[in-house]
């Protein structure tokens, strides 16, 4: 369950922007739209604990996450929300799968090989388990992120534009699994998106402008 109240945020020099209240129960899921420039992905960072509210309040649960801080807030966000951001980033000297698994090693989850190759099934990029990262495509990459994102079964699952390398067949591939997992664990769907190719897959909109 995620709430928010009188959430503002400032970069340094600028003007604080303030965000509307959001409210998403148990197994719900949510779409933030809004023409670019106007905070989406500060607000989808805000509700990652990315970044630190200027003014307002962020529960996740019953936690107040708009006031941890240092390894409280490592820990919390490595164990109960995946984030999948729109450019990918990858340990290089690492294999995808051994990158799936330091994600569930950081989180103080045991690493589970058979669950991180499984999920690289279902996203079509099994094949690439022991690769560099660097040896694999855009799109590849980006499914590999939706996986990292995924492999500690998190409550809340976070996504910035996460089908704007993927072609038709894996967007809606990419969008199934997103739902499917969130369903499963019943946790939040947050995904800001322009894609017009999944508007329609989330219900629920919140719109920035």
């Amino acid at each position: 369950m995620i709430r928010t109240s009188s959430l503002t945020f400032a970069y340094p020099g600028q003007p604080p922007v303030s965000f509307p209240d959001v409210s998403c129960e148990k197994n719900e899921h949510a779409l933030i739209l809004g023409p670019s420039g106007t905070g989406k992905t500060t607000l989808l960072h805000l509700l990652g604990g990315i970044l630190s509210p200027a003014s307002g309040q962020i529960m996740i649960g019953d936690t107040p996450l708009h006031s941890l801080r240092g390894q409280k807030l490592d820990s919390f966000r490595g164990q109960h929300i995946g984030i999948i951001f729109q450019k990918p980033h990858f340990i290089r000297s690492l294999t995808a799968l051994e990158n799936l698994l330091l994600a569930q090693s950081l989180s103080g989850n045991k690493s589970e090989k058979s669950r991180a190759l499984s999920l690289m099934e279902r996203l079509a990029i099994g094949r690439n388990a022991y690769k560099k990262t660097t040896a694999m495509s855009i799109g590849e990459q980006q499914r590999l992120a939706i996986a990292r994102a995924l492999i500690n079964n998190p409550a809340i699952i976070l996504a910035d534009e996460p089908s704007s390398a993927l072609d038709d067949q894996n967007c809606r591939q990419m969008i199934d699994l997103l739902l499917e997992v969130a369903t499963e664990n019943k946790a939040n769907l947050i995904v800001v998106t322009h894609d017009s190719r999944i508007k329609d897959s989330i219900d629920k909109k919140i719109y920035l402008d």
